[in-house]
């Protein structure tokens, strides 16, 4: 038996990896990291957090001198990174090594940041939600030049897209 047309036409899913909204989405998650754990994405992820101490300000030269930046966990900050919440990071910034942080270190941290900052949170995620769509909706002719002839001449047609 012969197949029926289908009255709606398919629509095709694009498998391109869309700069713009990979941005959107990385500003985004800053947004909400910053607010409520105290640090960027990458930081939180990973709990590389540096912390600089001991710095001398030379006002002749302007810069700062004797500063000593480690790597680790801070227990006095304000900041929470994922290794620290599962309780996976042992570095810590207090001289001992090998001792993990407990589970859960720093909840309360986060429910401070998130009070603390749930405002200007707002704000900002509709900040960026709304400067990303005016940016689209102008640059749309840009954007389609570089998709239609810069990616084509780079081969990056049909991965890439803005």
């Amino acid at each position: 038996m012969a197949r029926r047309k289908s009255k709606k036409p398919r629509r095709r899913k694009s498998s391109k990896f869309n700069i713009i909204n990979a941005l959107e989405l990385y500003v985004q998650t800053d947004v909400l990291t910053r607010n409520v754990m105290g640090t960027n994405p990458f930081t939180a992820l990973t709990g590389m957090e540096s912390m600089t101490s001991g710095g001398v300000y030379n006002s002749k030269t302007g810069q700062y001198t004797n500063q000593i930046t480690s790597v680790g966990y801070n227990p006095q900050g304000s900041s929470v990174t994922l290794p620290e919440l599962l309780g996976l990071d042992k570095r810590t910034s207090q001289g001992t090594i090998n001792r993990a942080v407990p589970f859960g270190q720093g909840f309360d941290t986060m429910k401070a940041n998130f009070s603390a900052n749930l405002f200007p949170m707002v704000v900002q995620t509709i900040g960026v939600r709304a400067g990303f769509a005016i940016g689209k909706r102008l640059l749309s002719k840009q954007r389609s030049f570089i998709n239609n002839k810069v990616f084509k001449v780079v081969g990056l047609k049909g991965m890439v897209s803005v």
